[in-house]
């Protein structure tokens, strides 16, 4: 099995292309853009949570993705401290370009497969990935 697990991820992750031509984003910049994408609209201190990182982290990331123009940060009128961040409009085009790519790959992988094979595949994929999610931490009193 990590025979296989290791030629899909040498399939998936090399050769390394360019996310979008004249577009470079690091590892962190495409996360930051996936929650995004799956949560909307944040303010800073969710974001940086979601992350997993500092806010300082956060912030530079952010920084970053408003410089490449996908992201955009407004502060809330009734609070001017309160900081979001959500998607631009070639944010959201990325993120769709993203969504329409991995459709394809995913149509492909299954191409080779028969009908019930594939109701099995994604049957077994569906565990897998709940296997795959982090727990909820639980108090320290139960």
């Amino acid at each position: 099995m990590l025979g296989y697990l290791d030629a899909l991820f040498q399939r998936l992750v090399l050769p390394r292309q360019p996310i979008e031509p004249a577009l470079e984003c690091s590892r962190e910049e495409i996360r930051a853009l996936i929650l995004l994408g799956s949560s909307g609209r944040m303010i800073m201190s969710d974001f940086a949570a979601g992350l997993g990182v500092p806010l300082s982290t956060a912030t530079h990331t952010v920084d970053r993705l408003v410089e490449k123009v996908l992201v955009v940060r407004n502060r809330r009128d009734e609070d001017r401290h309160v900081v979001e961040v959500g998607m631009s409009e070639n944010g959201r085009k990325l993120q769709a370009s993203f969504r329409s790519k991995r459709q394809g790959m995913a149509r492909s992988w299954l191409a080779a497969l028969s009908p019930g094979e594939r109701e099995i595949f994604l049957e077994l994929m569906a565990k897998v990935t709940l296997r795959a999610m982090p727990e909820p931490e639980r108090p320290d009193h139960e």
